[in-house]
């Protein structure tokens, strides 16, 4: 198995990520959407009679109202992307995964994800995907019927 990390660090390079540099707004718009996804009725919460909304759309428009006023130090947007990943990891061990099987399902999400780099970016620097693209839920399911 190919180290996690040392994965997401290609996909990044090799999606010309790190050429373009930190963004306060567009790194937090991603997880926003990430913590939107599953949740049918997120566009209640912007439109109430109005047309539907996707996680994507909705992070954007979040992010799109958010005075960052001051620019925020380095130290701490490390910090605080640390912080996100210990919280996440957390939330893998409460969903009853081993660290090794968390470990195995970043993997999955990452080979799933190395499928995008051959097709683009939106206009936000999103990577898209392929119209024949496989996602990782299937093993990631097999790795949650693993659970003891």
């Amino acid at each position: 198995m190919t180290n996690p990390i040392k994965e997401i660090y290609r996909f990044n390079k090799e999606a010309g990520l790190l050429e373009k540099g930190y963004d306060d707004k567009r790194e937090c718009a991603y997880p926003i959407e990430e913590m939107f996804e599953g949740f049918s009725e997120i566009e209640k919460i912007f439109y109430s009679n109005g047309p539907t909304i996707s996680p994507k759309e909705a992070s954007r428009y979040i992010m799109e109202k958010v005075n960052l006023g001051n620019p925020i130090s380095d130290v701490d947007r490390f910090d605080k992307h640390l912080d996100a990943i210990v919280f996440n990891f957390g939330s893998l061990f409460k969903l009853g995964l081993t660290p090794q099987q968390a470990i195995k399902g970043l993997s999955v999400v990452m080979q799933a994800n190395m499928q995008k780099l051959k097709v683009g970016q939106d206009d936000q620097g999103k990577q898209l995907k392929p119209e024949d693209f496989i996602g990782p839920e299937k093993q990631l399911q097999k790795i949650l019927n693993e659970r003891k």
